[in-house]
């Protein structure tokens, strides 16, 4: 349980202290690696072995699509859990992990290799902005991390977070550690989870001894939770120095003198707690409390708002990823229909359905790209189920006219 470097000092002090009588080494310990080494792929590939048994056997079966997105999301992607909670697997071990979800999501039964006719960042999008829900394992792997320096934050006085302070942030601020050279595996992996959990904590304040005015997130909005007022030469430190030691309150004309007029309106709504201190909450939750679906969209929308700032688009308010514009595709899982119907309408939407127009799209070489039946228009979506004049008459057989004007 000790690296080489250990003292036999200390070694003795820990064993005696915890009543540990004897000493072994194993390779694993609750289904976890003891001991990580230079190849993080070697360590964990159990957890792709796990996944890939599952899913080899799945694709022995015929299984229609509303049955594989089930398996995938409660069976597949539920296997890794347990070791991105306490690892990081790293990106590209991640990636591995969506390329075996993804070739079984568009595989067949006679073929191994098949066309994905939709990229894996739209499958892992909402199913209110067109996607099908699926994890960004490498997102997850991030949010689940971020929820133990949260346990870390809310239970200072379990021993875990006692080893873990005593070792690695002696100061007691967690938000402060940083990597350096000799720290733990386990150690570097929580130090991601903290990067995506300083873009989403939020002080409250009590009496306000403790948040420094200038440098923590203390004010309540959608954007930037610190003071973008410039510090000048002002003296005032803590958020304590706002409040008029006769009154208990606010000191009003303070907080005007001192901020823009944004900062000192949201400043003045904070409500005063008398005789409690302060205390770090989750700002995405209405209640305060960190979850890791709350964290996995804020780490989805951070990483979309890169994308949207690097193509020139503009920048989005993190924790917004349930809006959205377009109700199309609500209005679509809504339908009064079989699951096979909603996922053949969602594929038809995407212009993922094996047409002609798509299929030569994909750069796979075909004669014509023409309508099959009347040869007129090129065979995409639209045409082959509402334009073409063979299936106009379907329509009229159907008495079904009216709905196929509404599309």
């Amino acid at each position: 349980i000790f690296s080489p470097n250990t003292r036999e000092d200390a070694k003795a002090a820990v064993k005696d202290a915890l009543q540990i009588q004897s000493e072994s080494w194993n390779q694993k310990y609750l289904r976890l690696p003891v001991h990580v080494g230079k190849s993080r792929r070697k360590a964990f590939a159990f957890v792709k072995g796990a996944m890939a048994g599952r899913v080899y056997g799945w694709k022995e079966r015929l299984i229609a699509k509303a049955g594989k997105e089930a398996l995938v999301t409660s069976v597949a992607q539920a296997i890794p859990t347990f070791a991105m909670s306490c690892f990081y697997l790293t990106k590209s071990f991640c990636e591995e992990l969506s390329a075996l979800v993804g070739n079984y999501w568009w595989s067949q039964q006679d073929k191994e290799h098949t066309t994905h006719w939709i990229s894996w960042q739209k499958l892992t999008k909402p199913k209110a902005h067109g996607g099908l829900g699926f994890r960004d394992m490498h997102g997850f792997n991030i949010s689940m991390l971020s929820r133990q320096i949260w346990r870390l934050i809310q239970c200072p006085d379990s021993l875990c977070a006692k080893v873990l302070q005593a070792r690695y942030f002696p100061n007691g601020q967690i938000l402060e550690a940083a990597p350096r050279d000799g720290i733990s595996y386990s150690w570097r992996s929580l130090l991601h989870g903290l990067q995506l959990f300083r873009e989403g904590y939020i002080w409250r304040i009590g009496d306000g001894s403790s948040v420094r005015i200038w440098t923590d997130q203390w004010i309540p909005r959608p954007c930037s939770r610190q003071v973008i007022t410039p510090c000048g030469p002002n003296i005032l430190e803590w958020v304590c120095d706002l409040i008029d030691p006769t009154t208990g309150s606010r000191d009003v004309q303070l907080v005007r003198d001192t901020f823009w007029a944004d900062a000192a309106n949201h400043i003045l709504r904070i409500p005063l707690r008398e005789g409690v201190q302060d205390f770090i909450a989750w700002h995405y939750d209405s209640k305060g409390v960190h979850s890791v679906k709350s964290a996995y969209k804020l780490h989805i929308q951070l990483e979309q708002t890169k994308v949207d700032a690097g193509a020139g688009g503009s920048n989005s308010i993190p924790g917004n990823l349930d809006r959205t514009n377009d109700d199309a595709w609500k209005h679509l899982w809504k339908l009064p229909c079989p699951k096979n119907i909603q996922m053949f309408a969602w594929r038809l939407k995407h212009e993922s359905l094996v047409l002609r127009t798509n299929v030569a799209r994909k750069g796979i070489p075909i004669a014509d790209t023409k309508c099959m039946f009347c040869g007129k228009a090129d065979e995409d979506g639209a045409h082959l189920f509402i334009k073409c004049k063979e299936v106009k008459e379907v329509w009229r057989d159907l008495a079904m006219e009216k709905e196929r004007h509404e599309l």
